[in-house]
C-alpha cells in the first residue's frame, strides 16, 4: 500500500500539499462531512477547503443531534450560526440580517455539508440542530469546473468550489476584508482535476476501466473528446 500524506490523505507521490495556501478570514467554517467523503472517497474536495482555511474544522457523522463538538459551537454565544443550504427560504450573503448580527460582537459561523446531495438531505433530517439554522444560499449561479466527476444537475457544485465563491460573495457583501484573496481554493482544486483527468486518460489508454462508475462505463471510443483532451487553465 502506498505512503499517504497525513494532512490531504492522498499518496505521498500525488500529494497536494504543496499548492495548499492559507486563506485567512473573520469566518469560521465546519465542514460536516459524510463518513464515505472522509474515509472512501479518492476526490473529495472539503479537506483541501478545510486544508486552505486554518481555523476551519472537519466533523465527521451522518446524525449530529449527539455530536459533542457540533453542540460545543452550537452553543458558543460568540458565533451567530448558519447553514450553507439552498432553500427557499435561505439568504444571500448580503442579506442586512447576517451584518446586523455579526456587529454584535459575533462571529459568522458557516456550516457547510460535506456529501452527495442524496446525503446532504439525509444529514439534514438527521440533524434538525443544522436544518433549524438560518440557511445560506448563493446569490448568483454557479458553473462547477469538476470535468471528469458527474455533476447531478446544473448548477451543482462541489465542496471546495462552495468555499470560494461564498467568500466571494461575503468580499462583496462587507463581511470579509475585499483584500483576501480567495485564488489558491480554485488553484489547488484545478491541480486535483488535472491530475484526476490525465490519470483518466493513462487508465483508458491502458484499457483500464476508471476508478469512478460513470467513468468505467467508458473506453477511449467513446470517452467524449471534451475529456480526452482538456486540462484546467492554471
Amino acid at each position: 500500500m502506498a505512503e499517504k500524506c497525513l494532512k490531504c490523505f492522498r499518496p505521498i507521490h500525488t500529494c497536494y500539499c504543496s499548492y495548499i495556501q492559507p486563506i485567512k478570514t473573520p469566518v469560521k467554517f465546519v465542514f460536516l462531512m459524510h463518513p464515505k467523503e472522509a474515509y472512501h472517497q479518492h476526490t473529495g474536495t472539503g479537506r483541501l477547503a478545510s486544508l486552505s482555511l486554518p481555523v476551519s474544522e472537519i466533523i465527521v457523522g451522518i446524525d449530529f443531534t449527539q455530536n459533542k463538538r457540533v453542540q460545543e459551537l452550537l452553543q458558543d454565544e460568540k458565533y451567530f450560526h448558519m447553514v450553507l443550504y439552498p432553500d427557499s427560504q435561505a439568504i444571500f450573503a448580503k442579506d442586512k440580517s447576517i451584518k446586523e448580527n455579526i456587529e454584535k460582537e459575533k462571529k459568522l459561523l458557516i456550516f457547510i455539508i460535506d456529501a452527495t446531495w442524496f446525503f446532504a438531505k439525509k444529514i439534514l433530517r438527521l440533524s434538525p440542530c443544522i436544518k433549524n439554522l438560518p440557511k445560506l444560499s448563493f446569490a448568483n449561479t454557479y458553473k462547477s469546473q469538476f470535468i471528469f466527476k458527474h455533476q447531478p444537475a446544473e448548477g451543482y457544485i462541489s465542496t471546495i468550489e462552495s468555499c470560494y465563491y461564498l467568500i466571494l460573495e461575503l468580499k462583496e457583501a462587507g463581511i470579509i476584508d475585499k483584500g483576501i484573496k480567495a485564488e489558491s481554493l480554485m488553484e489547488v482544486f484545478k491541480k486535483m482535476v488535472n491530475f484526476q483527468l490525465q490519470a483518466e486518460q493513462e487508465r483508458i489508454a491502458a484499457g483500464i476501466p476508471g476508478r469512478h462508475a460513470y467513468d468505467a462505463k467508458r473506453s477511449k471510443s467513446t470517452l467524449p473528446k471534451n475529456r480526452q483532451n482538456i486540462i484546467l487553465q492554471q
